[in-house]
Parts: C-alpha cells; sequence; structure tokens
C-alpha cells in the first residue's frame, strides 16, 4: 500500500513539475488561453508527453491503493483516458472546426477521464468525511468547480465565443486541484488509521452482498 501511495504523490509531483517547466519555456501559446495539451506541438512539447505518462502513473497507483469497487472503476477510466491522451496528442490551437482523429480521441479521453475523476473523488470524500484528513473535501470541492468552470470555457469556445479565452487557466486549476486531491487521498489511504480500515471493511460489505 505505501509503495502504491508514494508512487501517487511522486507521479503528482513530476506531473506539476512538467507542466510547469512546459509553460515557463514554450513561448509559442499563452497558459492562459490554450490548454496544457496544446503545448505538445511545441519546440518542448515532450514536456507534455511526459507530463500525461506522470500523470497516468499516479492515477493508476491511486485506483490500484482504493478498495472500494466504484470508486476504483472510475479511476480506471480516468487512468486509461490519461493514457490514451498521452499516445494521442491534441491538435495545434485554431482547428476546432476540422480537428484530426488525434485530437477527437484524445479530447474524447482526456473529458471522459477527467469526469470520472471528479466523480470518484467527489464519492470518496462524501462517503468517509467523517475520518477524512482535514483538506480532502475542500479539496474534492474545489477539483469539481474547477472543472465546471474548465467546460463551460470549453463550450463557449467552441460553439458561442462570448466569454474570454480563458480555457487554459481553468483547466490548470482543474489540474492542480486534482493532483493536491490525489496526494492527500494518497496520504490518507497510506495511514494505518480509519480511513484504510473502513475503506476495506465497506468493500468487503458490498462484494459480500452486505
Amino acid at each position: 500500500m505505501r509503495i502504491k501511495t508514494s508512487t501517487v504523490v511522486a507521479g503528482a509531483a513530476l506531473t506539476a513539475a512538467a507542466f510547469l517547466a512546459s509553460d515557463l519555456v514554450n513561448h509559442e501559446y499563452s497558459p492562459v488561453a490554450e490548454t496544457v495539451s496544446r503545448f505538445v506541438n511545441t519546440g518542448h512539447g515532450w514536456l507534455v508527453t511526459a507530463g500525461l505518462c506522470s500523470f497516468t502513473a499516479a492515477a493508476l497507483a491511486l485506483a490500484l491503493a482504493v478498495r472500494e469497487r466504484a470508486v476504483r472503476v472510475l479511476f480506471g477510466v480516468f487512468t486509461a483516458g490519461l493514457l490514451l491522451a498521452a499516445v494521442f496528442p491534441a491538435d495545434p490551437p485554431g482547428q476546432w472546426a476540422s480537428p484530426s482523429v488525434s485530437e477527437q480521441v484524445h479530447g474524447s479521453a482526456a473529458w471522459v477521464g477527467l469526469l470520472c475523476f471528479n466523480i470518484g473523488a467527489v464519492r470518496f470524500s462524501r462517503r468517509w468525511r467523517s475520518e477524512l484528513p482535514t483538506g480532502l473535501v475542500p479539496t474534492a470541492v474545489a477539483a469539481a468547480v474547477a472543472m465546471g468552470l474548465f467546460m463551460v470555457c470549453t463550450f463557449d469556445a467552441m460553439f458561442f465565443r462570448e466569454l474570454p479565452n480563458l480555457i487554459g487557466l481553468t483547466e490548470r486549476l482543474a489540474i492542480a486541484a486534482d493532483l493536491a486531491w490525489m496526494c492527500l487521498a494518497a496520504r490518507a489511504l497510506a495511514a494505518p488509521g480509519p480511513v484504510a480500515a473502513t475503506d476495506r471493511v465497506g468493500t468487503e460489505a458490498a462484494v459480500s452482498g452486505g
């Protein structure tokens, strides 16, 4: 368990470092107006791929560490979505009207994965909120709110273009909240306390039909 959860923390840290480095060294696009994945088309695009790969590793470790079946499935879908997003790169900016196959796979996988993660995070946090460490529930809420803002900005940019273009900023806020929640959840699951024990009991009851 501790190996898996330490992988979550290490993967989250590497993801944050890779995405931050990409924003700092790649000057072709604006981090406020363009999503992280668009930066794969810049001179140091490998940083985005590296970040997505470490994100995938962290998500997989978290999925394996969680014992509740429903949450594990949601995090498993999240892991698969990140992996597909890493394998199929996004298009350069300005191709909303005619996306490539790679862009369509990338976007669909990322959206489904992120939505599943947020559902799983809220479910886990609400179920065990009485035993969870301080900060996990608010972080789950912050991640869900940031994801909602990101969705609003994305749909506006695709269909309406009436709001300021803040897709990149809202996505980065959502990712930051996701990574923070993953680290807090990993810490809670690694501790030999009531969270891990209750999670185990709840899963065993669900499997046995209780």
